[in-house]
This record gives structure tokens, sequence and C-alpha cells, in this order.
């Protein structure tokens, strides 16, 4: 790579137009360490940065890094000299001494730049903040023709801009749409199995296949019982045919008062009889050219344009790749094209004008026949325009458009790991479907295993009960209800558009700024619920958001692995940067509530959680024969020396026979008799997912802890107690259902462990301090305190071997 100058240069000039009306200078810092750092390498080694300008005869002339001076501009390309949170200084003079006016989109740019004083010539300063792209503006005359039209393109910082911001907006524009086309198969498609992930052609011709025939049938609807009104007309007839007349006769009259004759019998008028000649005559009339009607019209015409459009561009396409354009779909768009043609000819169509303004009636929106036209156009056409916020920012601000995407790709690792069952991101209003990124703005997932809740946030504002102080409104909150609990675990992932670069080496490269670490201790600390009489914190972590991409670097930064001390830190978080957060999601997920509670740092159910004594437990007998006498007495019978150790903490008791577990009750009381304890039971019911016994039995009563016996599924997995075996269990569960759990006894008692779990071939064996993994002749063994150290990281890697 060529070498580049160090150093800062304080108000250079960096670009200079010269034509025959003005002369323009922009001046500015230049920062010239940063073409030397290691993060701008790829953008300085493809880049093909624009500045230009309409003008005939325009002299320009930008700052050369390289040769650190201003260079004519022939068509070369130059690096970037403008960038996000820069300020830059305008001067234009105009060279004949006429006045000018400086002319920017955003009202803020518009008015920094103004003439000096009682001159023609402007000068201000443009401060770009966190907006990058292309930003244009003009110089005008005083009658607001253009002289002079810039172009300048503004970089980012703390990205690569021509990979990680585009993908942001690739990324952000894919999310949303998948949201909208789910949101139109939910509400419009119901049945359907397709989603539509396909490009714009194919996505339109299957909408169009599934809801062409429905569409015809409204329109037909419409047709035969078409809205109407009343329109008053008039008609020009002689003077003894008129009858009363309104405001528009009457000014009729007025206007042609030469109209008026003499007459023996007529209207008295100054004394006189007078009659008008002729005049207007007031007619009412039923029309179907209205509104409603046009924009049924509309849709007609704008459906067999795109039909058209799509059946060119398929026979286009298959005589580019030589191959024959596929005839069945061709004759379909052909007999849609014709069905619409033929509708188009008729007089009632016919007479119908051409719709010219916005329509939303509630003739739209209730009518039979209308409604349906309207709900499957919007499906057929995309609903095409998605409005909101992040489509109305007049300026690119990036800061605000990473805080988005964050929120979106939670959203969508979440979606690919969970059920999803709901969201309010996108909402029909009469303008088309809406994108809602506003404070409020929330999906919902189901863990696929487990069954639990999860829910993000987008800008959560705490309630007055969750906080004592003061709202808090952190940019995403995810929030996990646990099997076991009462109360939720709440995830703070802040989005911050900022990097630390500094220089103190134990830091291990760049991070996040350490105020922003300060606020996400902040958080943690401030939201807070009320039990008891006294405050425990809800919140268990919180994380920092930042643009950055080198991942195995940072693994070696303080504020990453501050994460598993503390539960707080910072993690980076672009496009192709994703896992290090995956991995906390992962974790997240699939741990139990009480691995994630010894996780936190004293927050709520701590007090409980302290106390080995206050665990909640289940107490599994094994039961010959039939339960009948057990179910109808509500009581249990089991010997004093077949009960574990710890029976007393049980709290729930359930039944296990040759099929497994299928009914449960939580104890009432205990009763001594003799060698025997005799529990009652307050109801049995029947397990909601029952425990198969699976080529499995128990011998003798067994304590599991509660929150292992309701994730298990089969009787072995009730033994599944550690966090890393768990981890295992769950990745090797994604891959397939049969995973086959071997024990180091036959039947399952209170000395029954796991050994080994297998896989296609793949056998995991499990030592007191390492985990075997043999595959063939290959034995691969890796350390418990790795598989702890970076969970994620390690059974993403033996995932991807079976």
């Amino acid at each position: 790579m060529v070498s580049y100058p160090s150093g800062m240069l304080k108000n250079e000039q960096l670009l200079t137009i010269k034509t025959d009306d003005l002369y323009l200078v922009i001046s500015g810092d230049l920062d010239l360490n940063r073409y030397r750092q290691e993060s701008y390498k790829s953008f300085i080694e493809n880049n093909d940065s624009m500045y230009s300008s309409t003008s005939k005869n325009a002299q320009v002339e930008i700052f050369d890094i390289q040769s650190m001076k201003l260079v004519e501009r022939t068509g070369q390309a130059f690096l970037p000299i403008f960038f996000e949170n820069g300020r830059y200084e305008v001067q234009v003079m105009p060279l004949k001494d006429k006045k000018i006016q400086f002319h920017h989109e955003y009202e803020g740019f518009k008015k920094s730049v103004r003439p000096v004083l009682k001159t023609n010539i402007l000068s201000g300063t443009l401060h770009f903040q966190n907006e990058v792209g292309f930003s244009n503006f003009e110089i005008r005359d005083e009658h607001g023709n253009t002289l002079l039209s810039v172009v300048i393109e503004v970089y980012p910082t703390k990205l690569d801009y021509k990979k990680d911001y585009q993908a942001l907006l690739d990324e952000v524009s894919d999310i949303v749409y998948n949201l909208a086309y789910d949101f139109l198969r939910r509400t419009y498609l119901t049945g359907s199995e397709k989603v539509y992930k396909e490009p714009t052609g194919v996505e339109f011709y299957r909408l169009l296949e599934k809801n062409f025939d429905d569409y015809m049938k409204a329109v037909n609807f419409v047709e035969q019982k078409p809205h109407r009104r009343l329109e008053t007309t008039y008609e020009e007839v002689r003077g003894d045919r008129l009858r009363k007349q309104d405001s528009v006769g009457r000014a009729y009259l007025r206007k042609n008062a030469s109209l008026f004759v003499e007459v023996e019998k007529g209207i008295h008028l100054n004394g006189r009889q007078m009659m008008p000649q002729k005049g207007l005559l007031i007619k009412k009339v039923h029309t179907y050219d209205t509104h409603e009607n046009r924009y049924v019209k509309m849709t007609l015409e704008r459906l067999s344009i795109r039909i058209e459009t799509l059946s060119q561009s398929i026979q286009k396409a298959k005589y580019k790749f030589n191959s024959k354009p596929d005839e069945e779909v061709i004759n379909i768009l052909n007999r849609m094209t014709d069905t619409i043609s033929k509708k188009l000819k008729k007089p009632f169509w016919k007479n119908i004008g051409r719709l010219d303004r916005s329509v939303m009636s509630v003739v739209l929106q209730m009518a039979t026949g209308y409604r349906d036209v309207y709900q499957i156009y919007a499906t057929l056409s995309k609903g095409i325009v998605l409005t909101g916020e992040i489509y109305k920012m007049s300026i690119k601000d990036i800061a605000l458009l990473y805080e988005y995407w964050t929120f979106l790709k939670l959203g969508k690792i979440l979606k690919d790991k969970c059920e999803d069952v709901s969201h309010n991101l996108i909402e029909v209003k009469s303008d088309g479907l809406t994108l809602n990124l506003d404070g409020g703005a929330k999906r919902t997932f189901r863990n696929k295993t487990t069954g639990e809740t999860i829910r993000l946030h987008y800008q959560y504002s705490t309630r007055k009960e969750e906080t004592a102080t003061v709202t808090q409104i952190p940019d995403t909150m995810l929030i996990i209800e646990k099997l076991g609990r009462d109360y939720d675990y709440m995830y703070i992932f802040d989005a911050k558009y900022r990097i630390n670069f500094g220089n103190d080496e134990s830091r291990t490269g760049p991070g996040p700024m350490e105020d922003d670490i300060n606020t996400m201790h902040r958080y943690r600390d401030a939201i807070i619920a009320e039990s008891d009489g006294r405050y425990e914190r809800t919140a268990f972590g919180a994380y920092v958001l930042f643009p950055w991409n080198d991942l195995d670097r940072y693994e070696e930064h303080h504020l990453y692995k501050s994460i598993e001390k503390v539960n707080i830190g910072g993690l980076p978080f672009l496009p192709k940067a994703t896992k290090l957060v995956e991995g906390i999601i992962d974790n997240l997920l699939n741990k139990t509530a009480d691995e994630l509670q010894e996780e936190g740092i004293l927050p709520k159910g701590t007090k409980e959680f302290l106390y080995d004594d206050n665990k909640d437990y289940v107490l599994i007998v094994p039961v010959s024969g039939s339960f009948e006498n057990i179910i109808i007495e509500r009581k249990v019978k089991v010997a004093k020396i077949n009960l574990p150790g710890k029976w007393a903490k049980a709290k729930k008791i359930a039944l296990a026979n040759a099929n497994g577990i299928v009914e449960e009750g939580v104890i009432q009381s205990e009763e001594i008799q003799a060698n025997n304890i005799v529990f009652h039971v307050e109801a049995w019911v029947s397990r909601f997912n029952p425990v198969i016994a699976n080529d499995q039995s128990i011998s003798e009563p067994v304590l599991i802890e509660e929150h292992v016996y309701n994730d298990a599924v089969t009787l072995p997995e009730m033994l599944i107690t550690s966090n890393e075996q768990r981890q295992l269990w769950i990745m090797l569960k994604e891959k397939s259902t049969d995973v086959e759990i071997k024990l180091n006894t036959k039947t399952i008692s209170g000395n029954s462990r796991i050994v080994s779990f297998k896989l296609r071939g793949h056998i995991f064996t499990w030592t007191s301090n390492s985990l075997l993994h043999e595959y063939g002749e290959t034995i691969e063994e890796i350390p418990l305190t790795e598989i702890r150290e970076n969970t994620f990281k390690v059974l993403s890697e033996l995932a991807a071997k079976i």
C-alpha cells in the first residue's frame, strides 16, 4: 500500500471551482493520520470518490493527498477529503458583481451560507455531523436560475464506506421488505406457504398468480354494482322552459343582460315586464365517473402495464441465456393481459375518467368489491411504497441508520433462532404500508426448544415502577421469560456510532467509548423492581454495539472480557461482523434461569438464589402398575430408605412408569408412617409435554431441579445439569432429533450420569476436565475451560464438522 503523510492540516483549501460567473472555495481541516490506519485501507485502495459540478467551462481543483496540493481534475480518481462530523467553510464570490444565493435541500445547510455584510459574497460553514453519502448544493442567481451545481461525497470515518455502509442500507431494505411481505402474507395470503424472498419479478408473479382471480371478481362486482353520485348539470334552453334558478343560473343571466326582452307577462323589473330569451335549466343526473371508480380503473391500467413488462422481461432474459421462455408462464400472463384489456374496452370503463388525486374514502375501505380491489392491489403492488421515518431522512444520518439497523438485525438473528410470533413494525394506513420504528416498536419470539417467550423492544421506555428516579430509554431491550421464574430477564443492547481509537496498548485495539460503557452501568443500576419492600435489579446485562469488524483482535479487548466478569461491555456489530453478538444471544437463549442468575451482579432474585435451600425441586417416583388409586387418593407412599438425601426440598412430585412421566402435582404435606413417607398432593395434572422413557426406566426416586425437569423431553435429558452439556445438547438437537444419550447406568438412579452424546457417527464423551470429540479414527480433546470461555465459538466449530 502507498505510504501517506501524517499529521493534521488546518483550514486547508480542499476544493475550488471557477466558472464564468463565480469562484467557489471549500476549506476545512484534514486528518492525514486516517489514511494510514488499518481501518481505512479498503476504502482507500478501492476508492472512486466523486466531486462533480454541472457548469460549462468549470475549472475544478481538488486537494490531492499524495502531492499535498490542489490538482486540476481531468477525470482521475481522488482520495476522500470530506468526512462525517467535519466542518467545512464555503466561500462563493460572484465575478460579475451580481447577487447570488446558496441552495441546499436541507434547510439547516441552506441558512448556513449567507451574504457577508452588504456584499454579494457568500460565506458559511457546513457541518455534516453523521451525514454521509452524496450531498448536492447549488449556487443560483437572484431570479432562481442555477449558475453552478456541485455534488460532493461525504465519507464515514468508522465504516468501510464501499462495503459496510452499503451493506447497512441493503440489509435494512431487505429486512424491512421481508417484514412487509410477511405482514401481507399473514394478512391477505392466509394459507400460503410461500415466503417471498426471490427477486422482485418473481415476487410479483407469485402474488399475481395467487390474487388475480379474486381481484377480477372484485372488479366485476364493482362493475355490476358501481358507486355513483348525484351530479348537477346545466342545459341551455328557451326562456319559457326555465324554472327556479340557483346561483349558477342567476350568474349566467347577470352576465347576459342583453338576453332580456319586454313581454306582456314576465318578471317585474324596474316597472317593466321582462323575460330572458334563454337561460340554464338545472338537471340532476346520476354519474358513475366517481373518484372511487377512477381508482379501480387506474389499478386495471397499471396492472396491465406491469404484467406486460414482466412478460417482456421474461422473454428477454430467456433469450439472453439462450433458453426457451416458459410458455406456461407466458400464456398465463397473456391471459391476464387480455382479460384486463377486454374489461377496459367496455363502455362502462371507457366513460370513467383518469384519476387525478389521492383517494381514500369510506367506499374504498368498506364497500364490497371496492375494499377487495384496494387490499389486493396494495398486495400486488408490494404495498409499493413503505413509508416511515427511515425513508424520510432528507440527509443520510448514519448514526440513526446504524441504530435502526442494529434493532432490525437483532430481530433477524432472533428470527433465525426462534419461532417468530408477532411484531408491530408494519402497519396499514391510508397512504399504504407504514414502517413503525418509533418508541413502542416490538417483536415477539418463542424459543423452539423451551417454549419461552422472548421480546425485543425498540426505544424501550421504563415505567414508573421500573425505576425509582427517572425514565430510562435504551435503544434496544431484549426481555426473556425463563421457565420457573415469575420475573423477566432484561438485557440492553445500545447502538453507539462511536469508536475509541485510543493509544492505550492495554486496550488491544479500538473499542467502545468509556462514557458509553458508563451509560450501560447507569441503565443496569436504574432499571429495578420492588420486591418485599426492597429494590432489586431486573436488567442482568448491558452491551454497547459499535461499528467495528476486527472480531478476532477484539476478543482480547478488556471491554469484551468484562462481559464474562460483570455482564457489561462492548460488542463489534456490522453486517459481516455479527459473530460475537450472536454468541451472546445464543448464550441468553439456551442457558437456564439459574445459569443466567449466576452471571448477574446482584440482580433480581439474588436473595433467593444465594440460598440453595430455596431452589425448587421435583421428586420423581417410579410406579409400577396402574396410577388409578394414587390419582384418586391423591397420595404417594415411598419407603424412607429409597428417598434421596435432600427429598425434603421437593415442591412437586411426578409419577413415572414404563412410558415415562405423565402425571405431576404440588406436594401439600408429608406424613411419616413407620419406615415410609406419604406425600399428600393438592391435585394431579397431566404434564403439558410428557417426558417419554426413550428406552430408559427409573429404578428409584430421584430429585431433579425444577427448571431441568421442565426442559426435559426424555428421561435421560433430566440428567443434563451442567451448562456445557446443555449447550452441546441444544446444538446437536438443532442438527437432528436423533441424538443418542449414553448413561453410566442401565437404569436411572441417584448415581446416574451422562457419559456421551452420539449423532451421525460423532461421539462426544465427557470427562472431569474436558470434552472428547471422536469421529472415525480422529479424537479431538477440548478443555472445559475453553468451552466456558467461548461457548459459542467452540460449538459453532463443532457444528460445522457434523
